[in-house]
């Protein structure tokens, strides 16, 4: 099978399709949360043609695809802290325009069960104020903390040249994670045991052994057995996603891995993948406010809906090409300059 960097010369089909697949789930995430999360907390104005409840678990297919992305940016770099200086470059950026015109737009229009302090909103800058128990801003970061622990966790292992064994040693992860919480439920601590459920590993190392297949590193057992420990936590223990998710995430991502999904490549929905981490970041409290004072004005709510959608796809757009890539762009060439200086002779004037 030909490698990631193999294929990446043939016009990077495989990362194609992982911008296809971010598209997927960030329309699916919001289409879930204007239809039947808007209508559990506040109700729309009239019923709706439809409630996309299964939308919600496109969080499931985010933390697949941050899989197999973060082990590809991991392989690429020559120093691991190289990637928390990335990382942080690609993600903060856009997350703090998102905290400030969240916060702002929601001050200033109110959202019942929505409005926080000044001070919450700064602690919100930080992205771990789910660690001190300081309330999200926006809802959807819960998601953020998760990611957070995951780089973590791969920035260990990478730290250790621990990279060329990830496939045993997310096993062995998987299968503590599923025993921590069986033996917690069984203790009668729920608190402990959702906490140990926490790291949803299991999605993550679905990602993890897609890129490792792609690139032809990986033996049959042992993927077979890393399938194994996560389809065995999910069928034991379960999680906040039906089983039924959990196998659509491990066909999607095993297509993946195989190049079975660039039939997804339709430019619209690669534009989409390309502004999911702003839209994802910034649709739901705006597009609340939107859709409760367009249906408060008579709209219909399919209207009020497709307005907040079609805001949320400006405000992405315009974070994503004019704060996320600047940004990006600008770390790079600091890192490049960096470089270069040691290249330099001190006695140079």
């Amino acid at each position: 099978m030909r490698s990631i960097a193999a294929a990446s010369d043939a016009s990077h089909p495989r990362l194609v399709e992982l911008d296809a697949l971010r598209g997927l789930a960030a329309l699916a995430v919001a289409l879930y949360h204007f239809t039947a999360e808007y209508s559990d907390l506040y109700g729309h104005s009239a019923p709706l043609w439809a409630e996309v409840r299964f939308g919600k678990f496109g969080v499931q297919l985010f933390f697949a695809i941050s899989g197999f992305v973060i082990l590809m940016s991991l392989e690429r770099i020559q120093r691991a802290r190289d990637f928390v200086a990335s990382r942080a470059a690609r993600l903060y950026p856009a997350y703090w325009t998102a905290v400030v015109l969240t916060f702002t737009v929601v001050s200033l229009f109110g959202l019942p069960e929505r409005e926080f302090s000044f001070q919450t909103a700064l602690v919100n800058l930080t992205m771990f104020h789910e660690l001190v128990r300081v309330p999200h801003v926006d809802t959807v970061y819960w998601t953020l903390t998760i990611e957070l622990s995951f780089y973590l966790l791969m920035f260990l292992l990478a730290s250790a040249r621990a990279l060329p064994r990830v496939i045993p040693i997310f096993i062995a992860l998987v299968a503590l994670q599923t025993l921590a919480e069986l033996a917690f439920q069984s203790m009668g601590i729920p608190f402990l045991a959702r906490l140990a459920s926490r790291p949803h590993l299991q999605f993550f190392a679905l990602g993890v052994l897609a890129f490792k297949q792609a690139r032809g590193e990986v033996s049959v057992p042992a993927s077979l057995a890393l399938m194994a420990v996560c389809f065995a936590h999910e069928a034991i223990v379960g999680s906040i996603a039906p089983l039924p998710v959990f196998g659509v995430v491990l066909g999607l991502t095993f297509a993946l891995s195989r190049g079975g999904l660039r039939w997804l490549t339709w430019r619209p929905l690669l534009f989409m993948g390309g502004i999911s981490y702003a839209f994802y970041l910034v649709h739901q409290n705006i597009g609340y406010v939107i859709i409760r004072r367009l249906e408060a004005a008579g709209w219909r709510p399919e209207t009020a809906i497709a307005v907040a959608f079609a805001v949320g796809f400006l405000l992405a757009t315009v974070i994503t090409y004019g704060v996320e890539q600047p940004a990006l762009r600008g770390y790079r060439q600091w890192r490049s300059k960096s470089r270069a200086r040691p290249a330099v002779s001190p006695h140079v004037a």
